[in-house]
């Protein structure tokens, strides 16, 4: 899942984008983009699906101004 969403926000950002991926436990899940939430699996109670994908990468197209 999180190669997945790395791989999107990457498509969307290209080199203006570097991501880190933090092994977590209990099965957190959270994106974070310049230190804002736009994404948490605790919130939602689910890991993220297209739609959820495709708004963080508006959010990081919007962000980096692509």
């Amino acid at each position: 899942m999180a190669l997945w969403i790395g791989g999107e926000i990457y498509a969307a950002g290209g080199n203006k984008v570097a991501l880190e991926l933090h092994p977590g436990s209990a099965g957190v899940f959270d994106v974070v983009l310049d230190g804002e939430l736009l994404y948490s699996k605790k919130t939602t109670g689910k890991y993220p699906d297209l739609k959820d994908a495709k708004e963080m990468k508006a959010r990081v197209i919007n962000t980096i101004g692509s």
